[in-house]
Formats: C-alpha cells, sequence, structure tokens
C-alpha cells in the first residue's frame, strides 16, 4: 500500500514539473513571438523600420517600450471581456498609432527637434503607467484612466517622478 502513495506522489510531482515547463516554454514562446514580431500593439503591424526591433537608437527604445506598455495593456483580461472597454483600447490603440507615426517622423526629419523627442519621450512615460493603474481599476475608472491615457498621447505633460520626492528627507535641497 505505501509503495502506490509513493507512486501517486511521483506521479503528481511529474505532472506538475511537465505542467510548470509547459507554461514556461509557451510563455518564452509568445514573449519572443511578439519580440520579433513588428507588431506595435498585438496584432496589428507597426510602421515603423524594422531595424528598430533592435536597434539601440533613441528612437527605436522609445518604439520598443511603446509596444511592451501596449503588450501589458493586451495583457489585461478585463479589457478584453467587456464591450465598452475594448471600444476603448480600440481609441488608446489608435492614439499609440498617431504617436509612433509622430515618433518616426521626428526620426526621419532632417533637422532632429530634441523637443519633439522629449514630448514623445514624456507621452511613452504615460502609457508605461497605464497597465498598472488599469489592472484592477472598476470600469468606469478604466475608462476614465484610457481616456487620460489617450489625452496625455496627444498633449503629454511631464510625468511625474518614478520616485515621489520625500518632503521629510533632510539630505534634499529646498
Amino acid at each position: 500500500m505505501a509503495w502506490l502513495i509513493v507512486v501517486a506522489a511521483v506521479a503528481f510531482a511529474v505532472l506538475t514539473l511537465l505542467g510548470f515547463l509547459w507554461f514556461a516554454y509557451d510563455s518564452n514562446k509568445r514573449v519572443r513571438r511578439f519580440a520579433n514580431s513588428t507588431d506595435l500593439v498585438p496584432g496589428k503591424p507597426g510602421r515603423a523600420p524594422v531595424e528598430w526591433k533592435k536597434s539601440p537608437e533613441p528612437e527605436a527604445l522609445l518604439h520598443r517600450r511603446i509596444r511592451y506598455a501596449m503588450g501589458l495593456v493586451y495583457e489585461n483580461p478585463s479589457l478584453r471581456n467587456d464591450d465598452e472597454l475594448r471600444a476603448a483600447r480600440e481609441r488608446l490603440d489608435d492614439a499609440v498609432f498617431v504617436l509612433d507615426d509622430e515618433l518616426i517622423a521626428a526620426a526621419a526629419a532632417p533637422d532632429r527637434d530634441d523637443d519633439d523627442f522629449r514630448r514623445i519621450g514624456w507621452a511613452v512615460r504615460w502609457l508605461e503607467l497605464l497597465p498598472g493603474e488599469l489592472y484592477y481599476a472598476p470600469k468606469a475608472e478604466a475608462l476614465v484612466k484610457i481616456d487620460a491615457a489617450i489625452a496625455n498621447l496627444r498633449d503629454p505633460a511631464e510625468p511625474p517622478p518614478v520616485e515621489p520626492e520625500n518632503p521629510d528627507d533632510p539630505d534634499e535641497e529646498a
């Protein structure tokens, strides 16, 4: 009887290990497929040069930051299951394509303007903050946050610092 318990425990352990290995393999395959694609948002190819997939140039890095932020937005299951949220995500997709087109135009301009890249960088930073704000947001709040993100993509204000300033910090100068 004891050998039956041991066999069952070993079988369970092997099946669990196989499940974890399959999950890791499948996740890695999906991430690599998206990383090697030209999709700006999952399922929608972008118009950026193919070289930007791996280029270290600032415009290519901004483009990839847009792609990965939108990849995180698409991973949110609540945005797939509701018609209004799906429509809001579609509006966000349109705004992201406009932003990426502005980035492509700024990179191709003969007289590159750092202000354009700074403004686009701020918009990208706002976009990167969006997935975390949406994940547990109720529907009404998610709709407002998506619309605010779209407005920030069109006319971005300087984003908040990554780490909030601590007014009680004695090392910080006033």
